[in-house]
């Protein structure tokens, strides 16, 4: 079976070719061939060297959409040829395997392409609006880091609930941000947000890179608001603040949270911004990591379609 991974950490030229084993379902697993991978900022910092339970050689990815092309002796719920989706691991592979009830079948209509770019972002977000936020109609929320790949799916999931959604971001996301008909744009490089913003959030939600800017979440948030941030905890303050750190949870289940995104995303009340899809190769996955070092709008994905 071949595989792409490295056996040092480093620049996206890290990246070789991996002849593995072949691998065989237990019972209650599944063999998957990869159609589509969504290559994380997840992916990036483990290829830098970052997460420090990895061990040499490795095999990244976590998102992934494929087929099913064996199913193991005890799997009733699943055939071969049905295409799934889940979050797991080593997905920059030929064939993966994994437990059958961590997979969701992708409904008639929904792209794997699509499916790949929401895992994620998508499980983040949903967790983020539904639990940790817990956002309400008619709410004011406050999204820092909207233009994130989570941020914009938190963006768009907020105005569903009924919200007036205030998004805070890079210049170059205003257009997206206006096409999710957001209420209020902020441009994070020529506004101050917490000067513009101040006491105005019931909800104040921070994606950016280890929600950082936590002083700015507390002048933005009014009294007793609530604050999700990516940050283990909030400078000290003298406001009531409810605090909740956005972190992995399973109250409501990865599972849970595909099948309502994948239902979405199917009926077009959800959007994923695709800003490459690549061939699913080592240079699509070269090229692929590139771009994830530099600034990029939207998620990218690599494909067998676009092989």
């Amino acid at each position: 079976m071949l595989a792409y991974g490295y056996q040092e950490f480093g620049g996206p030229t890290v990246f070789r070719k991996l002849s593995q084993p072949a691998i065989e379902p237990a019972a209650d697993q599944l063999l998957i061939e990869p159609l589509a991978i969504h290559l994380t900022d997840e992916d990036r910092v483990e290829r830098l060297g970052g997460n420090p339970d990895i061990a040499l050689p490795y095999i990244p990815g976590h998102d992934m959409a494929g087929r099913v092309i064996k199913v193991g002796a005890a799997v009733t719920d699943f055939t071969v040829g049905t295409v799934v989706a889940a979050h797991t691991d080593h997905t920059y592979a030929e064939q993966v395997c994994l437990a059958s009830d961590s997979a969701i079948a992708l409904p008639d209509g929904l792209a794997p392409v699509k499916a790949a770019s929401l895992i994620t972002p998508g499980i983040t977000a949903y967790k983020t609006i539904r639990y940790f936020a817990d956002v309400q109609t008619g709410q004011t929320v406050i999204v820092k880091g909207a233009g994130t790949a989570t941020g914009q799916l938190i963006v768009q999931l907020a105005k569903q609930r009924g919200a007036h959604v205030i998004a805070i971001a890079d210049r170059r996301f205003a257009d997206l941000m206006e096409a999710f008909t957001v209420d209020q744009f902020v441009d994070e490089n020529h506004q101050n947000p917490d000067h513009v913003l101040a006491d105005q959030g019931d909800v104040v939600i921070n994606v950016t890179a280890n929600g950082e800017g936590g002083k700015d979440d507390l002048a933005m948030a009014k009294f007793n608001a609530t604050i999700a941030s990516l940050a283990p905890y909030l400078p000290a303050t003298s406001k009531s603040i409810h605090f909740q750190l956005i972190q992995p949870t399973e109250i409501i289940s990865d599972q849970a949270a595909l099948q309502m995104l994948f239902k979405l995303a199917n009926t077009a009340q959800l959007t994923t911004t695709i800003d490459a899809q690549l061939p699913f190769n080592l240079d699509g996955i070269i090229q692929g990591h590139t771009l994830l070092d530099e600034p990029h709008i939207g998620q990218i994905v690599a494909s067998v379609s676009a092989s």
